[in-house]
């Protein structure tokens, strides 16, 4: 989908602590707003993004919305996406979710980057990003594997963690995606694989099926 004046384009970047948004056209950017939020962004996006919306013409409509699906905060990718989804269905576009690490700035200036986390229960994903798409899953490995392995990784580390959430000794950078970011990468792709991405359920990039705990039986 190539831009042009009249194709403007809603970027939201929830899922990390400075979440962000922006409206562009093939003029460049047209507003753009953020906010911080560590666990109430249900709450804290709604006014930026009003605010955001607002400066749209009333008589323009969207043509896509480009939304961050993590893997970060789970519940601000969740509330991204949602409202993603309802922004779009007034529009009558379509939304299209991107890994979120396809969003830092790293990405744009490495042909390999290696994204990696805390997944809780004592476990770290580790996932390459190339030539700014993720194209395969992260793996989830236990401290001694994750560090093993990550030494043997060549190019950038990034992580949206803080370090303390890491095992020591880990080398890495802690950096940020953005709704900037977020565009350049779906600008970056051909219209086939645009196409291909606004075809698809837009779901929160969660690295396991929730635990569940079975009931005892009776």
């Amino acid at each position: 989908m190539p831009m042009t004046k009249k194709h403007t384009i809603l970027a939201l970047e929830t899922s990390v602590a400075q979440a962000t948004m922006i409206l562009a056209n093939a003029s460049g950017i047209l507003s753009q707003k953020s906010f911080r939020s560590e666990r109430s962004q249900e709450c804290d996006l709604f006014t930026p993004l009003q605010n955001l919306l607002s400066e749209l013409p009333s008589d323009e409509k969207l043509s896509a919305v480009v939304v961050g699906i993590g893997p970060g905060s789970y519940n601000g990718a969740r509330v991204g996406i949602a409202a993603a989804q309802a922004i779009a269905q007034v529009h009558g576009c379509r939304v299209a979710g991107l890994c979120s690490f396809e969003g830092v700035p790293e990405a744009f200036v490495n042909e390999t980057i290696w994204a990696l986390g805390d997944a809780r229960r004592d476990s770290y994903f580790l996932m390459p990003i190339q030539n700014g798409r993720a194209q395969i899953p992260p793996k989830l490995l236990e401290e001694e594997e994750f560090s093993r392995l990550l030494a043997q990784c060549e190019g950038p580390k990034v992580t949206f963690e803080s370090p303390e959430r890491l095992p020591e000794n880990v080398d890495c950078l802690e950096s940020h995606s953005t709704a900037e970011g977020l565009l350049k990468s779906w600008l970056a792709r051909s219209p086939e694989e645009q196409e291909n991405l606004l075809n698809l359920p837009v779901e929160a990039f969660y690295l396991r099926p929730p635990h569940i705990t079975k009931s005892k039986k009776g």
